[in-house]
């Protein structure tokens, strides 16, 4: 399930988006965003598994005002990347199945918004995850394809790859806005904080269980970057020679079907679609186990005792988890009654994900480095290295993009 709420629509169109834009020379921006993405969240999932504690009782050590912060953050980001994730699920059901009214994708977006909260709460999901593993392993299989078809250079790819750039902006978004989505869709993602979760989920909970956590994380890595690699490379091979400056889902289709025809638009549409479905459940159920986390051990009059049934129980049984996915999920519909391309909306909000890099890796920083909490398992000079230069590189867009987003959202 991890891996299907962080491989969200806000990867999918960074990627695309990016290759559509500037062909394969941010290549390398996928690559050093998933890096950042693996160091963080391994070390994040080490902390719990060799501490015992969830990573939230790790910030409480540093102080309170951290819980407070990060709930604040997880409430705002889930609710702006439900934002997306909601209109862009009703575009990709219209361009599967239009329905004879104006407001298709609208209606489109309610009713798969309903639809989730209700499998969430009643504990229906099992069956779509299995419909949604299916969809996105059609788009795995169907991207190498297109790609082909498209005959992209080899060569450039390379380059892209392995020779990092920041070209001169053109289109719609800058490059530095698209390198800052890549790194707010990959490693800000808040999801990452609920990776944790999802692996005591599936009973992993001591140091004897680090190997096979780091293999899956490095699986599901693995298969992000296959996938956002192939999304770039496709794009750069069939929008880019078309002069298109994409900023909408049926503009993007163009990846698929200029090469595969009919068959390539039917297989956008459902990639697209089984992405955000699979991540808006994902997803709002990794940030509502965080909210629950956060409310049981210290809000007053929701907090209860550590070794409680509350906290021991299923989580999906607690009346906090419950509200935490109606209120995540539920809210963000208004969007479907307003003017908001949903591309341009992605993308901002991906690319203001890096303002809270620095505080939330810093902290992880900081506790996973203490010689008593985690003796042998602290992080390697090597991880250690890379969370600070995601700190330095995530401040540093911060102040690069700040303009811009002002430009985007008040003109």
């Amino acid at each position: 399930m991890f891996f299907f709420s962080a491989m969200g629509p806000g990867t999918f169109l960074t990627s695309a988006v990016a290759g559509a834009t500037y062909g394969y020379s941010l290549t390398w921006a996928l690559a050093l965003a998933l890096l950042f993405r693996f160091v963080w969240v391994d070390v994040a999932a080490s902390y719990v598994l060799v501490t015992r504690e969830s990573l939230l009782q790790g910030y409480a050590r540093i102080g309170r005002w951290l819980v407070w912060t990060a709930l604040t953050v997880t409430v705002l980001v889930r609710h702006s990347t439900n934002l997306y994730t909601v209109l862009l699920m009703g575009n990709a059901a219209h361009l599967l199945l239009p329905l004879p009214f104006a407001a298709s994708g609208a209606i489109w977006s309610v009713g798969l918004t309903l639809l989730g909260v209700g499998l969430m709460i009643g504990g229906g999901y099992p069956l779509i995850e299995r419909i949604c593993t299916i969809v996105i392993v059609i788009l795995g299989v169907s991207l190498p394809i297109a790609g082909a078809i498209a005959r992209p250079d080899p060569v450039a790819i390379a380059n892209g790859l392995f020779i990092p750039t920041i070209p001169n902006s053109t289109g719609l978004f800058s490059s530095v806005l698209l390198i800052s989505a890549m790194i707010g869709a990959q490693a800000g993602s808040m999801s990452n904080l609920s990776y944790s979760y999802f692996a005591s989920e599936r009973g992993w909970s001591g140091v004897e269980d680090l190997p096979r956590q780091r293999l899956d994380l490095l699986a599901s890595t693995a298969c992000r970057f296959g996938i956002g690699m192939l999304l770039q490379v496709t794009a750069a091979a069939t929008i880019l020679p078309l002069g298109l400056k994409p900023g909408s889902a049926e503009e993007l289709v163009r990846i698929f079907s200029e090469s595969m025809g009919l068959a390539g638009r039917l297989i956008f549409g459902l990639g697209l679609w089984g992405i955000c479905f699979s991540s808006f459940i994902g997803g709002t159920m990794g940030y509502s186990l965080i909210v629950r986390d956060i409310c049981r051990r210290y809000v007053p009059g929701l907090r209860v005792a550590v070794d409680s049934a509350t906290l021991a129980g299923n989580s999906r049984h607690d009346r906090v988890y419950k509200w935490s996915v109606a209120i995540l999920g539920l809210s963000p519909l208004y969007i479907v009654f307003l003017s908001v391309e949903p591309v341009m909306l992605t993308l901002i909000v991906r690319s203001m994900v890096v303002i809270v890099i620095p505080v939330l890796v810093g902290s992880l920083i900081k506790i996973s480095n203490d010689r008593v909490l985690m003796g042998a398992h602290r992080p390697s000079v090597f991880s250690n290295v890379v969370m600070a230069l995601l700190v330095v590189v995530s401040l540093y867009l911060t102040v690069r993009d700040s303009s811009e987003w002002w430009r985007m959202l008040f003109g």
